[in-house]
């Protein structure tokens, strides 16, 4: 694998990197946060979880998850915008890739092998970053090389979700706080020996629709965010996107952008994808 240290917080994805992560649809980045701001994300995580979770406060019997766009979290809610991320989404996606949102988790024990879309129709990529250290053995996220070049099959996916997690040749990716890893929605990924409290952040962005068949999969996508998060997990908050964050009170030209073209698309006429 490249060397991807990322040396006097390099903005952008190098050749290599690049190459690595279009052929194995992954690209870890090691140091990609300073360690302020390991300790700001720190605060920030366990304020949103705290307000999200009073009525049921984290045990280590079953997740928690959160989205990470409120006010009082004014530091995830800037990630979509900060050029570390946005320049690699936008090296890997084109220039009209999509924000769609930075989340955290609170994992319970394994997680099983699948893709983060439902489609391949609908892809992006996810940076994912964790709060404490992980390996092979304590959660690291495990990913199947070169699987988001797989084409749209039910049969795959039905076998490999009938392995063991750790039954499956992948790839496990070491990880400590600060550092991040970027990875195409539609590559396999898993995790294994995570403890009672696997805390793990994403930022995520789509590619913009190309055609009315990759515009419909968007769309449903929202439905189905709807579904595997609130809904699910069952925190306070029944909403993705705050009215604060849609009404883009920065001007952000990029955030804009996201917003209208998800209006246009349909993503934002679920209910509960807006607040």
């Amino acid at each position: 694998m490249p060397d991807s240290t990322l040396k006097g917080q390099q903005v952008g994805l190098t050749d290599d990197q690049l190459r690595f992560y279009k052929t194995f649809g992954y690209v870890v980045l090691r140091g990609f946060f300073t360690p302020e701001e390991v300790q700001i994300i720190q605060r920030e995580v366990s304020h949103a979880m705290t307000v999200q979770y009073a009525h049921k406060p984290f045990d280590g019997t079953a997740r928690h998850w959160t989205m990470m766009l409120e006010e009082d979290t004014p530091f995830f809610a800037s990630l979509m915008e900060d050029p570390r991320f946005l320049t690699i989404a936008k090296h890997l996606y084109g220039q009209d890739v999509l924000g769609v949102g930075t989340d955290a988790n609170r994992y319970v024990g394994n997680t099983g092998w699948h893709r983060d879309t439902a489609t391949v129709l609908q892809y992006g990529v996810k940076f994912a970053f964790y709060l404490d250290p992980v390996d092979a053995l304590t959660g690291a996220l495990r990913v199947v090389p070169s699987s988001h070049r797989y084409p749209d099959d039910e049969e795959f996916g039905k076998l490999i979700r009938g392995f063991a997690v750790q039954d499956v040749p992948a790839q496990a990716l070491q990880s400590e706080p600060g550092d991040a890893v970027a990875f195409d929605l539609r590559t396999y990924h898993a995790s294994f020996g995570g403890s009672r409290d696997r805390r793990m952040c994403t930022v995520v962005y789509y590619g913009n629709p190309r055609n009315a068949e990759e515009e419909e999969s968007l769309r449903r996508q929202g439905e189905g965010n709807v579904r595997g998060s609130f809904k699910q997990f069952g925190c306070k908050r029944q909403y993705l996107y705050p009215r604060t964050w849609y009404q883009n009170p920065n001007r952000s030209p990029d955030r804009q952008w996201w917003i209208d073209r998800l209006k246009q698309i349909g993503y934002f006429d679920w209910p509960g994808v807006l607040q």
